[in-house]
């Protein structure tokens, strides 16, 4: 008894500051997993087409990918703080941007590069090392599982709120009342990043050495990093891996909503199928994250890969297209939507240092952006082209397929 005492002792400050950095996380993905919610509403304040609003999704997802590494090195020469302010004041301006949009090169401009860098600000490695500082490198991976459940938590209070705005007073409504919550993280990037250090290491001079878990790991400058990522077998898998999750997710967050619509499910009843994506994604982080600690990380990825590739398939031609299926659909989904970053991330982690990590990962999620890119673009011009979106789905299949074999050849590198 005494000793469950002092476990919960121990995880109760973990929780209550991941709370925090969860409400910093949770904000900007579950905006961007939503943005497909808002994909129809653009289209006609902007004037502009279906396909039009989809490439500007897909813009952003790949401007939020390549802002990731190079936020990723800016944090190391200066500070994460400095990143994630700059990040919350580009949400905000994009929010703008958004709301004064009348044009397609308006909304490419507010939506695809002020909210793709905005969001690429706060992003997922800076926030966890961050978080890491905080709470201690022993719990590296509660801390990532509850980051991740933070983004379907978003989405999940997101999905029925946005709709709910919509229905209410519209695209305006919606992005106005979007501004002030992004406003109110400025005092929790103050909180999340108050054990960073107060000066950030130089990464222009000479290889420094640190210790990591009684290993020697080269901290020196961006291009020696890359050189020793892109040289290791195993980061190279995961990028194989990571890539094609992007191109997956984003089928999801872009496209899945207008798919049930089209099925003739109602507005208000699919954004709550599809907010059940985002409760699902919760207790597959969090479960994600106590998995990756207790069997390799590589099978683990291997298995949420496979698992895609047949769900997607069944639903596709063995489900009834009704609103049940629907959530079903979503709810599976939503087990694995989130479930890869933390082996993912707990892999980079444990293969180089901690500030390394962290602009790694950010080359990780922009390789995962650029699979996002393709399924946002293409899925907009299938679906005008077949008038169906079972080509997409057909793509993600063979992805997810081709992942799912990349991380098994992970595991048998971790032994």
């Amino acid at each position: 008894m005494a000793q469950s005492k002092k476990v919960l002792q121990g995880f109760l400050p973990v929780i209550a500051f991941g709370f925090v950095a969860c409400i910093l996380y949770g904000l900007g993905a579950g905006l961007r997993s939503d943005i497909g919610i808002l994909l129809n509403p653009l289209a006609e304040h902007c004037s502009a087409s279906y396909q039009d609003v989809s490439f500007c999704i897909a813009v952003m997802n790949l401007v939020f990918g390549a802002a990731q590494p190079v936020f990723g090195i800016i944090a190391a020469r200066r500070s994460n703080r400095s990143v994630l302010l700059i990040g919350v004041g580009l949400l905000f301006a994009s929010m703008v941007g958004m709301l004064l949009a009348d044009s397609f090169f308006a909304l490419l401009f507010s939506l695809g590069i002020l909210f793709g860098i905005g969001a690429g600000a706060l992003a997922f490695g800076l926030i966890l090392a961050s978080s890491i500082r905080r709470v201690g490198p022993e719990r590296a991976m509660l801390i990532s599982g509850v980051l991740n459940a933070a983004a379907g938590m978003g989405g999940f209070v997101l999905s029925p709120t946005i709709q709910a705005l919509l229905d209410e007073g519209g695209i305006s409504l919606t992005l106005s009342s979007l501004i002030a919550p992004i406003v109110l993280l400025i005092p929790i990037v103050f909180v999340v990043t108050a054990a960073d250090p107060k000066k950030a290491r130089k990464a222009s001079g000479p290889c420094e050495v640190e210790r990591k878990d009684n290993q020697v790991v080269h901290n020196g400058s961006a291009r020696e990093l890359f050189r020793r990522a892109f040289s290791d077998k195993v980061f190279i898998l995961l990028i194989a891996g990571f890539s094609t999750c992007g191109f997956h997710m984003v089928t999801i967050e872009s496209h899945l909503f207008s798919q049930f619509l089209s099925y003739g499910i109602g507005a208000d009843e699919a954004s709550w199928a599809f907010s059940l994506y985002g409760v699902a994604t919760v207790f597959g982080a969090l479960l994600s994250g106590w998995l990756s600690v207790k069997v390799p990380k590589g099978g683990l990825l291997a298995f949420y890969y496979g698992f895609r590739a047949v769900w997607v398939l069944i639903f596709i031609f063995l489900m009834p297209k009704t609103l049940l299926s629907a959530i079903l659909f979503s709810a599976g989904l939503g087990l694995t939507g989130d479930a890869t970053v933390s082996p993912t991330a707990g892999i980079v982690n444990g293969r180089f240092s901690l500030t390394e990590a962290a602009t790694l990962i950010g080359v990780l999620f922009f390789c995962h952006q650029i699979g996002a890119f393709l399924s946002a673009w293409l899925g907009g011009i299938l679906l005008e082209m077949s008038g169906s979106y079972i080509a997409l789905w057909m793509i993600d299949v063979a992805l997810c397929t081709l992942a799912g074999l990349a991380s098994a050849h992970i595991r048998k590198a971790e032994r």
